[in-house]
């Protein structure tokens, strides 16, 4: 979930590692983690509490919310070449609607869960300068970014094999403007292949509808955020690069869901959800 108000986002754009060879074996080159490493990361009001390093690899990101407010994961590749301190100076040029710079690229993180809540998403990570931000923006309309909510994160090349990627038992594609989810989603727990082949980076916000409310309750309340949010933030993926992958952990009760993106578009700096990609759906 990426914040300004819902139909006027400002947006610029969008610990340890585990898993290693059973006690007492000795590692080798060729030995694997059965399982990606988990990489916490502890969000507060306002800042992330995280490695500075972690290694290269398919690794599992996870937010835990300790904060009273909405947060999540955007992470953002900076190509090389280029450091933390360019990108916290092009932050300050932007403007509303611009486009970031071509050095930055968006790589997804784990989507706001409800504060106290977790989420996590697992995805390849490659060698290079990141960064950790949140861009979400209530309960003022100021992002959490601009009251500090960003670290630097370095990750190093990793010489021992990946861990496998988790097995997915649903696919969701992402194009300009929508979600193809197959099969449909059903309640209980599913692992998500999530894949952007659209031309400009989307997310997935998920959120599980209060009783009686819509998606037009949620634009609503989003111009303001005043009086509780008219469903449950259910996490998801921040925003996701074209050509990337990333496997979502889910435990969905029965209900009405909404699916978001919040981006802004590439042509317009509309949000994505204005040029339809919001949708609503039964989970059952």
């Amino acid at each position: 979930m990426h914040g300004k108000s819902i139909f006027a986002l400002p947006l610029l754009w969008l610990a340890a590692c585990g898993g290693g060879a059973e006690k007492g074996a000795p590692a080798t080159a060729e030995s694997a983690p059965s399982e990606p490493p988990v990489v916490t990361i502890v969000a507060k009001d306002f800042a992330f509490e995280a490695p500075d390093t972690i290694h290269a690899g398919m690794t599992t990101l996870k937010l835990v919310n300790e904060g009273p407010d909405l947060h999540h994961v955007q992470l953002v590749r900076l190509t090389e070449g280029h450091t933390y301190e360019e990108f916290l100076a092009a932050l300050k040029e932007m403007k509303p609607g611009m486009s970031p710079p071509a050095w930055i690229i968006d790589v997804a993180g784990p989507n706001s869960p409800l504060p106290g809540g977790e989420s996590s998403l697992t995805q390849e990570l490659q060698p290079g300068t990141y960064a950790l931000t949140c861009f979400i923006d209530t309960p003022d309309h100021v992002p959490h970014i601009a009251k500090g909510m960003v670290k630097p994160l370095t990750i190093l090349p990793n010489n021992m094999p990946s861990a496998a990627a988790p097995t997915a038992d649903i696919t969701v594609t992402m194009s300009d403007y929508a979600w193809e989810i197959t099969p449909a989603l059903s309640a209980g727990k599913h692992v998500i292949r999530i894949e952007n082949a659209a031309s400009q980076p989307h997310e997935m916000f998920i959120m599980q509808l209060a009783p009686g409310k819509t998606a037009e309750d949620v634009m609503k309340w989003g111009q303001t955020y005043q009086g509780p949010p008219p469903g449950k933030p259910m996490g998801g993926i921040s925003g996701m690069a074209t050509g990337q992958v990333g496997y979502l952990p889910v435990d969905l009760p029965a209900g009405e869901y909404l699916l978001v993106c919040f981006l802004p578009d590439a042509k317009d700096g509309q949000p994505h959800l204005a040029h339809g990609m919001i949708k609503q759906l039964t989970v059952s």
